[in-house]
């Protein structure tokens, strides 16, 4: 009977540790840091996992033992039916790393965990960036994205923070600049445009001395990000703006 109660104990036990470590998984994690795999996102539900990645979109079931993720009745772009992830939380549980297992190992970007794909958006900036709304029809300006340079400016601690996406501030603008065409086609050169997101309470005159060290280098052609009818970033980080 004793041996009875304490295997009893230890399936609540292990019941109860699955339970909590599935919790912590449970919502919205997403990567965009490696060119390897582009925007990767990861919707975790309590029965049901919904991935989207370069081959588009699959569903699966899930359950998480210790540090492994096993998912069952695949139903995607894969042939597989079954995978295997060992995973890896930080401290916060706001980080995920994620490693496919079998013949070969393989790594996953880390993951970031976020409300939905702007919240993840202001999260990969570090800067809160609340952009401002006009009634007018915006022109697409996200696709294709090597022709953009984006210029990012929000506000972290009450101060104004105006950074790239290789730099935290505006210091190395110009080689950036030179170096992001070198490496583009000839033929799109004349193409390319700087994406300036930038929060709505950035004043006139802030905005003024940011537009002027962008009109310093060889990119001519300035828009600026806006939300109105036609945006859903929430969802879909395809920037519309106007050319200011």
């Amino acid at each position: 009977m004793k041996n009875i109660l304490t295997y009893i104990l230890l399936i609540f036990i292990f019941s109860c540790s699955s339970t909590k470590q599935k919790e912590k998984l449970i919502g919205n994690w997403y990567s965009n840091s490696d060119d390897n795999y582009g925007f990767i996102e990861f919707q975790f539900y309590n029965d049901s996992l919904i991935s989207f990645d370069k081959l588009g979109k699959s569903f699966a079931e899930w359950e998480v033992s210790k540090d492994k993720i096993q998912l069952t009745d695949i139903n995607g772009f894969t042939n597989k039916k079954q995978l295997t992830y060992s995973y890896e939380l930080d401290k916060s549980n706001g980080i995920l790393k994620l490693k496919i297992l079998g013949d070969t190992i393989i790594q996953l970007p880390k993951l970031i965990k976020a409300k939905n794909t702007y919240d993840f958006f202001q999260k990969n900036v570090g800067i809160v960036i609340d952009l401002p709304t006009k009634e007018n029809e915006l022109t697409q300006i996200g696709f294709p994205d090597n022709l953009t340079f984006n210029i990012y400016a929000g506000f972290s601690d009450n101060s104004l923070i105006v950074k790239t996406d290789f730099s935290s501030d505006l210091k190395n603008l110009k080689k950036e600049v030179t170096d992001f065409k070198e490496n583009s086609r000839e033929e799109l050169k004349p193409f390319l445009r700087f994406n300036l997101i930038a929060d709505k309470s950035i004043t006139k005159s802030q905005m003024d001395s940011i537009k002027d060290q962008l009109k310093r280098t060889s990119i001519e052609r300035i828009f600026r990000t806006y939300k109105n009818k036609q945006t859903d970033y929430e969802n879909n980080l395809n920037w519309f703006g106007q050319k200011e």
